[in-house]
């Protein structure tokens, strides 16, 4: 998978649960702070909804967790 700002929340924990710890690392407790309609926005709508400092640091840590769960 590849990470864009495109790629939607619920798309990358359906396919890596796991990466909730990543959101987490952003300060984002994602099954505790976000909906439905959260989880089915694309990243780069959530960096204004789940006050993300920074979306680029967030989807490189995301790229590099998913990178590393060998596809």
């Amino acid at each position: 998978m590849i990470i864009t700002q495109e790629t939607t929340v619920k798309n990358i924990l359906d396919t890596y649960p796991g990466a909730v710890a990543i959101f987490e690392n952003h300060g984002v407790n994602v099954p505790v702070e976000c909906d439905e309609c959260i989880l089915d926005s694309e990243l780069s709508v959530c960096d204004s909804m789940c006050h993300i400092d920074d979306l680029d640091a967030l989807m490189r840590d995301l790229q590099e967790f998913v990178s590393n769960q060998g596809d």
